[in-house]
């Protein structure tokens, strides 16, 4: 259990930190070619499109499900406060936090399932489990003979790169955590922890497994994506277009 901790964290956070060096990335190549920031992130936002959809319906879906109204839905570039841009966004009702914080998490938790399905059902991957790495790669050349390769290989970059909650969906997420930690306070002192762990138990752990997939897999593909960018910097540095200091 403690490796699949390690290997969730682990890929979690390098697909994280792979996500906003391309959001960057992109938008710097765009600059270098037309000096124009606007169009720039015009570049992110096409390229990302299926992504910032599923990203924003997904928003949508979930304050449905939980009974809270959806006042508008907007996909397109937006400025926000202290120079912050936003590709979508989705105004919803006041309400509390453990629902505002679903609501939140929707995107990450449907960019994964839509992942994991395009991995299974387009890609061919069969069914790893425990998460290895090893294994994963292995699996990698067979996927390149997937009817539409280059499609899915596509929609997995846009959705794994735009799932990623924004500064607003965590808002809400301190006070969430606040309660789950009174909450589980209450039912250790009462002695039921233990058996509430053990309930969910293989849940969690099919669970972690399936999200360690997904990150690993979006990691690989934005990892090769980001040596395409890198060289395409060189060239174009080579060619008289200048640099970008990020």
């Amino acid at each position: 259990m403690n490796n699949n901790v390690l290997w969730l964290i682990a890929t979690f956070v390098l697909l994280l930190v792979l996500t906003r060096w391309i959001a960057r990335h992109v938008q710097g190549i765009g600059f270098l070619l037309t000096e124009n920031g606007q169009f720039a992130t015009v570049v992110y936002l096409l390229l990302t499109l299926p992504g910032v959809l599923l990203h924003e319906l997904s928003h949508v879906l979930m304050a449905v499900l939980l009974r809270v109204r959806v006042h508008r839905l907007s996909i397109g570039i937006q400025h926000r406060e202290q120079d912050q841009i936003v590709l979508g966004s989705v105004d919803i009702a006041q309400t509390d936090p453990i629902r505002a914080s679903l609501i939140g998490l929707a995107p990450l938790v449907s960019g994964c399932a839509v992942i994991l399905l395009i991995a299974s059902q387009a890609l061919g991957l069969g069914r790893l489990e425990p998460f290895s790495l090893g294994a994963l790669w292995r699996a990698l050349p067979t996927m390149y003979y997937a009817p539409d390769f280059w499609l899915w290989i596509y929609l997995v970059l846009a959705i794994g790169n735009a799932m990623f909650p924004s500064a607003a969906d965590r808002h809400a997420w301190w006070l969430a955590l606040i309660f789950i930690a009174f909450v589980g306070a209450i039912l250790y002192f009462a002695g039921l922890l233990d058996d509430l762990s053990a309930a969910v138990g293989g849940w969690a752990y099919e669970v972690m497994n399936l999200l360690t997939y997904a990150f690993a897999l979006t990691a690989i593909v934005d990892l090769v994506f980001g040596l395409f960018l890198f060289l395409t910097e060189q060239l174009l540095a080579l060619l008289g277009f200048g640099r970008i200091r990020y």
